[in-house]
């Protein structure tokens, strides 16, 4: 057999091999009178298949499940979440994430309220259920501060010398500079060994709460601004200054890691110049998961005009709210609201104000809860009109929209609330178990907008 004939036969026996082994690029033609090709290891390695699209992990059906709504309180079916712009799409991805074992980090949601919610007990339970179902990524953001006598948060400690500082709201403790920050409260003093502090759940039964990794410091950086120290379960660990390097106000963050367990952050005034304290987020990663964590920001007195720019300073208020990076916020403003009639607009410009800070951001609108006057049984008609502007507000911003006071039993549902002890004498104020209650309804309504969410998108929650 000639050269030639053998260069030919043994360049074709290459390309079938090539062929063979699935390449999808043809060898290039050689000519007749080539030498024949040198196959070494490097050139007979096989050619690198295209990137595949990541395999994505089937969902957890028992993170996706119902959740049980007894209905011995209250009778008729939980109304559902009325989402026609499919706002909250983004969120039931995120907690998609989660059932699917996907998500890279924390889903964080945020719930505003009025003095229903300073005692936390309805977030409490979604708090405690949620993260039961999903991991437990820490407690969140607790205040430095106490208002009000009713400021508690379960599973947390949460202390301070409050004498020692001057309390603020925009609604019963106000500040001249407006300087809140997106919690609706604060702290400042410049005393000398003024301090407030956090803890871990000292209650071994606590469900959640007795662990931490790391804490998140907020506080106000002014143009007097003096310093606090950071102790970390008694020992200093840093001397952080609140002064402004531009001259103006400002939002401060001072981040302490730790070792997961539980441990107690305590910031200290060391009397050198004001010092404002917002609040710290206890935060966590648990293993095997991102998990949840619900920020429970109740304010007494709350109402929609409150939490408006007239009220509150927008400028620390958006940095803040750009650091939390919530993935829904829920506005749960109560009773308060029926005395401030031009409800829409306040709200709407809230949740600009929202979105503003975090585009795109899944809001739920929940109407205030049922109320009666003194003797009646029927609901007072300014509510029943609040919960239709709300219904307007959640329209007018493409938000999702929930009928709490329907979700109680409807017309005059307080008053069996009132008669079970799951409300207070005033009809306006929920007990714990009331709140529990309406805390379970909202999951069961959540848990139903989830599921239809991953019937039309099969595949959300995968990697993308």
């Amino acid at each position: 057999m000639t050269l030639r004939l053998r260069s030919s036969l043994l360049l074709s026996l290459v390309v079938a091999a090539i062929a063979s082994a699935g390449c999808k690029k043809k060898p290039p033609v050689a000519d007749a009178d080539a030498s024949p090709p040198n196959l070494t290891a490097a050139s007979a390695a096989p050619v690198p298949k295209e990137a595949e699209k990541p395999a994505c992990p089937p969902i957890d059906p028992k993170k996706v499940a119902p959740y049980e709504c007894p209905a011995t309180v209250v009778k008729t079916p939980v109304p559902s979440i009325e989402d026609p712009d499919e706002n909250m799409a983004r969120f039931y991805d995120r907690m998609a994430e989660l059932a699917r074992g996907t998500a890279k980090t924390r889903v964080r949601i945020g719930v505003y309220g009025d003095s229903n919610l300073t005692s936390d007990f309805l977030t409490s339970h979604l708090r405690r259920t949620l993260q039961g179902r999903y991991g437990d990524a820490g407690h969140g953001f607790v205040a430095l501060s106490k208002p009000w006598g009713s400021y508690h948060h379960d599973d947390v400690v949460h202390l301070g010398f409050w004498p020692m500082f001057k309390l603020y709201a925009p609604t019963t403790h106000l500040a001249p500079d407006k300087q809140y920050g997106f919690a609706n409260m604060a702290a400042e003093s410049k005393q000398s060994s003024a301090a407030a502090w956090v803890a871990t759940a000292k209650d071994p039964k606590a469900p959640v709460g007795k662990n931490v990794s790391s804490f998140e410091i907020y506080f106000l950086k002014q143009n007097y601004g003096g310093t606090f120290l950071v102790l970390l379960d008694g020992k200093e660990m840093k001397r952080v200054s609140t002064k402004s390097e531009s001259g103006g106000w400002e939002a401060g963050f001072e981040t302490i890691e730790t070792t997961d367990g539980p441990h107690e952050l305590r910031v200290v005034v060391t009397g050198d110049g004001l010092v404002r304290f917002f609040g710290t987020s206890l935060d966590r990663t648990p293993e095997g998961s991102s998990g949840i964590q619900i920020d429970s920001l109740g304010a007494g007195a709350l109402n929609y005009h409150r939490l408006t720019r007239q009220w509150s300073a927008p400028e620390v208020r958006k940095t803040q709210l750009t650091q939390r990076g919530y993935d829904l916020v829920v506005l749960w403003i109560g009773t308060n609201v029926m005395w401030v009639p031009p409800n829409e607009g306040y709200a709407t410009e809230f949740i600009g104000d929202l979105r503003d800070a975090l585009p795109n951001l899944p809001v739920l609108v929940l109407t205030p809860g049922d109320t009666v006057k003194h003797g009646a049984t029927k609901s007072d008609p300014r509510i029943v009109e609040v919960a239709k502007q709300m219904k307007k507000v959640a329209q007018g911003t493409h938000s999702a929209f929930w009928d709490f006071r329907e979700a109680m039993g409807g017309d005059g549902a307080m008053v069996n609330f009132a008669k079970r002890g799951l409300a207070g004498e005033d009809r306006i104020h929920f007990g714990p178990e009331g709140s529990q209650v309406m805390a379970q309804r909202l999951l069961c309504a959540m848990a139903e907008g989830l599921s239809a969410h991953l019937a039309k998108h099969p595949d959300a929650g995968c990697p993308r």
